[in-house]
């Protein structure tokens, strides 16, 4: 997915200073205060979910494109429809969908598709804009195929990326803040998870059920847990009632109320989402309950069951920073308006470090920081550690690329050596060749390091992925993808994976394929 989102007078966001966002795989985190509207926008994707599953057929385009309206039903927790609409002016809510110019067929590009919704209630118009201008389809003469709607005028529109976009809209899953399997009684659900008995009998279903894909989900999240955890054996049963789940950590046996809210919000999250199978999960503050050096393993472990990526909201600057490859921050204005824009600034490392809880993960045992190129490191890095079993024992901290990775770089350094004197970097080489001399700002960064007394390792080869092997490629991304030569550059591939999901490719790897390269070497000195 690649889609420029634009939403005016929704909730606290008026049409003078709109919602904007970029939709794409992998991680985006909302970051902001209380009420300042990070809940709300994930929200949105909930409570207009049945708006983009009509949109998802060429028949309501048809309609649409005639100028003819439709309807959409709204979910169980929107009483009032009023309560969609931005109480700072009595104007329609509009989403845009605006479209990079990527389609193969120029002429037939949707370059834009607005949709109203009438103030007040759940009717909708919506207008389509193609390289000609805004499309006109007169009731009698209209042609069509799966995707294509042809214009009076002879222009035609492909809608193909926009019905792709809002499959992929309608299908993700929308965690809430309140995540408690037990807690709540007989209830059904909680906006998108099973929540309460309901839970309880659903896992009793997946795992002792006649599906054994169900069956073998259930055993792959217990064990994804169990890692997390450090546990040597975990096992999570329903109770003879259905009232509760028995666990059993090491040879003892649990309520769940017993283990604390923190484990328990792994379990109830991480079924619903290996049963339902999202493209993005949507989740309010994953940090809930769960010590900092569990946050980043969480949000990890989410997105292996999504097939798109994560979009968060935080207190948590550091969680933000070193997890995503997007960040808004949200600031409340006033009453009913608040304001999203892109957060760009890269802070100094010790102040980054601060943000993570650095001391928490000491108590826990961590000892020494790893500096890597940036989130994507992160996640990918995280993964060839926990392989080392020494996820534990390494905090990994992103350089923002070219923002820190240069010769200016040595204060801020230094300054970590104060905090920790275990520091270490691992930098891409970017070479397209054995032997090429470094770029200078990453021969400068290497030469910083030597001065702070920082063991920085730059990789043999290109980058982390050409270190990849095909079949955890073919596994991770699909069969049309191949490994790279030694130093192939990704973005040079016609047929390439995006880096944000690097670390799912690594995540299939194993041991025995990094075996005698450079980048075991170091990762085994940490």
């Amino acid at each position: 997915m690649n889609v420029n989102l634009t939403i005016k007078n929704y909730r606290c966001f008026p049409d003078e200073h709109p919602l904007r966002l970029v939709l794409r795989a992998g991680f985006t985190s909302l970051i902001g205060t209380n009420n300042s509207g990070k809940s709300s926008i994930l929200r949105l994707f909930y409570e207009f979910r049945e708006l983009f599953n009509r949109l998802r057929d060429v028949n309501v385009l048809v309609g649409l494109s005639r100028g003819a309206g439709s309807v959409f039903n709204l979910p169980p927790s929107v009483s009032d429809a009023n309560d969609l609409y931005c109480n700072r002016n009595g104007r329609d809510l509009e989403l845009e969908f605006e479209f990079p110019a990527s389609e193969p067929n120029p002429s037939q590009f949707l370059r834009r598709f607005v949709v109203s919704l009438k103030r007040g209630t759940s009717n909708f118009t919506a207008i389509a804009t193609g390289n000609s201008g805004p499309m006109q389809v007169h009731i009698d003469n209209v042609q069509i195929n799966a995707t294509t709607i042809k214009g009076i005028d002879g222009q035609v529109i492909n809608f193909a990326g926009l019905m792709q976009t809002v499959s992929a809209l309608s299908r993700m899953l929308y965690i809430g803040p309140f995540r408690n399997a037990i807690n709540l009684g007989t209830n059904d659900s909680y906006f998108d998870i099973q929540v309460g008995q309901s839970f309880v009998k659903m896992w009793r279903e997946y795992k002792t059920g006649n599906i054994k894909s169900n069956n073998e989900a259930i055993l792959k999240l217990t064990s994804d847990i169990q890692g997390i955890f450090g546990f040597e054996y975990l096992e999570v049963n329903p109770s003879p009632s259905d009232d509760t789940l028995q666990i059993f950590i090491d040879g003892r046996s649990y309520r769940i109320n017993e283990v604390g809210s923190g484990l328990a919000q792994f379990v109830i999250v991480l079924a619903n989402a290996a049963i339902k199978q999202p493209t993005f999960i949507l989740i309010d503050e994953p940090e809930l309950s769960l010590h900092p050096s569990l946050q980043l393993d969480f949000l990890t472990t989410l997105t292996s069951y999504a097939s798109d990526g994560v979009i968060f909201s935080t207190h948590n600057m550091g969680l933000a920073r070193a997890a995503s490859d997007r960040v808004y921050a949200l600031r409340r204005e006033s009453q009913g308006h608040s304001e999203a824009y892109p957060f760009e600034s890269v802070p100094r490392l010790a102040e980054f470090l601060g943000e993570l809880s650095f001391s928490g993960y000491k108590e826990l045992g961590f000892d020494r920081i790893l500096l890597v190129e940036g989130p994507t490191e992160v996640r990918t890095i995280q993964q060839f550690l926990r392989m080392l079993k020494k996820e534990h024992r390494v905090i990994l901290l992103p350089l923002g690329g070219s923002s820190l990775i240069n010769g200016v770089s040595e204060l801020e350094l230094e300054e970590l050596k104060r905090i920790s004197e275990k520091v270490s970097a691992l930098i891409d080489s970017e070479r397209s060749s054995p032997g090429e001399t470094l770029s200078s700002a990453r021969e400068n960064f290497q030469r910083s390091c030597v001065a702070a007394n920082i063991n920085c390792h730059v990789l043999e080869r290109r980058a982390t992925e050409n270190y990849f092997s095909e079949s955890a490629i073919k596994t991770a991304v699909g069969s049309q993808h191949a490994a790279l030569a030694p130093y192939e550059r990704l973005k040079d591939r016609q047929s390439r994976w995006n880096k944000s999901q690097n670390w799912k490719i690594a995540r299939d790897m194993t041991l025995s394929e990094i075996e005698g390269t450079d980048l075991k070497i170091f990762l085994e000195t940490l």
